[in-house]
C-alpha cells in the first residue's frame, strides 16, 4: 500500500518557495492556536490516553518540524512513510486513532487564519491528503518498512545474539562477542553493516512500539559506543594513503553512531579522517572545513526532520570559493525513505551502505588522480 499512497500523493501540486516561507513564518502562531484548538476539546484527555498534555506540545513541535522539511525539499514520498511512522509512534504510547485528524484539522485551520494568502493552499492540499489518508496510515502503521528499511528475512546468529545482549544491557557480552568476532578490517566491516547496524534497528523499532524506554533505547545506543571505541583501537595506525575526510552529523543531529561507522571504515581504508560526532554547529564546520581544504565532507542525517539542515549545511559549503572543490557525501537513515532526495540538498553523492561508502569515495579519488 505504501507504493500506492506515494504515487497517489506525488500528483499533488509542487509547493513555491514563497509558501515554504509562509508556513515556517506562521510556525509560533500556527502551534500556539492549534494548541488551544486542541486543549479545549473536551475529550483530548481520552483522545491522548493516560499521556501528559506535554506530550501533544511535543508531538505539535514535531509535525511543525517534520512539516518545515517537506515542504522545502518537495519531497512528498517522505511525508507519505513519515506519517504512519508518527500514527505507530504515538498510537504505541495510548493515543487514539481519532486524535491524528483532529490534530490535522487543527493544522489546518490556523494557517489559513494565520496566514491568510493564497500561496497556503498547495499546503491546505496536502492537509487535506492526509485527512483523507487517514485510515490508510492507520493500516500502513503496522509495517515496519514504510521508513525504506527492513529487518532481513534471515538474520544471522551473531546479529540475533548481539541484539539480546544489547537489550539485556549487558556491555561485557558485547565487548566479548566484538572481541571474539572481528579480527580483521574486513570483520569489522561485516560487523558494522550486518550486526550492529541492524541491531540498532530492531532496537528503534521495539522503541517505536513502545515495547523497550527512552533510557533503554539510549543505553543500547551507549554501549555500541562502547564497542565501536573498543574495535576502533585494534586497527589504530593504518596508513594514510589518501586525502583528508570530515565525518559529522548534520546539525541537530544527536545519532552520531553510522557517522562513527563511516569514520572508521574511511580510515581503515586509507583516508585521513577528522571525526566531528553529533550536532556540530554549521559555523564550527564551516570555519574547520575552510581551515583544513578536506577532500571530502561526510555528512549523517538520521532523523528526516534535521535534512533540511544538512541541506542549508551543503548550500554554505558551495558558497564558498575555497571549498569549491570539496566533495560532500551524504548518508544516514533519513535518506532511506527517500533515497533519491540527496539530490535535492545540493550533496555531490550519497551512500546507503559502507560497501557503496568505500567505493563512491575511491572512485572520486581516483578521478581526482589521487590529490587533494
Amino acid at each position: 500500500m505504501i507504493k500506492e499512497c506515494i504515487a497517489d500523493i506525488s500528483h499533488l501540486p509542487a509547493v513555491p518557495p514563497r509558501s515554504a516561507e509562509l508556513y515556517s513564518a506562521a510556525g509560533r502562531r500556527m502551534l500556539e492556536q492549534v494548541s488551544r484548538e486542541l486543549m479545549a476539546c473536551p475529550d483530548i484527555q481520552d483522545l491522548i490516553g493516560d499521556n501528559p498534555l506535554q506530550m501533544v506540545e511535543m508531538g505539535l513541535q514535531q509535525h511543525y518540524q517534520i512539516m518545515q522539511t517537506i515542504l522545502k525539499l518537495n519531497s512528498f514520498d517522505l511525508l507519505a512513510r513519515m506519517a504512519p511512522w508518527i500514527y505507530r509512534v504515538f498510537h504505541s504510547r495510548g493515543f487514539s486513532w481519532d486524535y491524528f485528524p483532529l490534530e490535522l484539522k487543527a493544522f489546518k485551520n490556523a494557517l489559513l487564519e494565520c496566514s491568510g494568502d493564497g500561496y497556503v493552499r498547495p499546503i491546505i492540499a496536502i492537509y487535506d491528503w492526509l485527512i483523507r489518508h487517514h485510515q490508510d496510515m492507520i493500516e500502513l502503521s503496522g509495517s515496519g518498512d514504510t521508513l525504506g528499511f527492513a529487518l532481513p528475512d534471515e538474520i544471522d546468529e551473531m546479529q540475533q545474539i548481539f541484539t539480546t545482549l544489547l537489550l539485556n544491557a549487558d556491555h561485557g557480552g558485547c565487548l566479548k562477542l566484538a572481541d571474539t568476532s572481528v579480527k580483521t578490517p574486513a570483520e569489522l566491516r561485516h560487523f558494522y553493516e550486518h550486526v550492529v547496524r541492524h541491531s540498532l534497528y530492531t532496537v528503534g523499532e521495539l522503541w517505536e512500539r513502545n515495547q523497550i524506554s527512552v533510557a533503554e533505547e539510549h543505553l543500547a545506543t551507549a554501549i555500541v559506543g562502547r564497542v565501536t571505541s573498543f574495535l576502533y583501537g585494534r586497527f589504530t595506525g593504518t596508513p594514510q594513503t589518501k586525502g583528508t575526510v570530515v565525518v559529522s552529523s548534520a546539525p541537530n543531529e544527536f545519532h552520531e553512531v553510522g557517522a562513527r561507522m563511516v569514520a572508521d571504515i574511511l580510515e581503515l581504508d586509507g583516508w585521513d579522517v577528522t571525526y566531528l560526532g553529533a550536532n556540530t554547529p554549521p559555523e564550527e564546520l564551516l570555519r574547520l572545513l575552510i581551515n583544513r581544504k578536506p577532500f571530502l565532507l561526510a555528512l549523517s542525517v538520521a532523523t528526516p526532520f534535521n535534512l533540511d539542515k544538512a541541506r542549508l549545511v551543503i548550500d554554505a559549503v558551495k558558497s564558498i570559493p575555497d571549498l569549491a572543490g570539496v566533495r560532500i557525501l551524504t548518508g544516514g537513515l533519513a535518506f532511506l525513505a527517500a533515497p533519491q532526495i540527496w539530490h535535492e540538498l545540493g550533496a555531490d553523492g550519497y551512500a546507503a551502505n559502507l560497501d557503496e561508502l568505500t567505493a563512491l569515495c575511491d572512485g572520486w579519488w581516483r578521478e581526482n588522480g589521487g590529490q587533494t
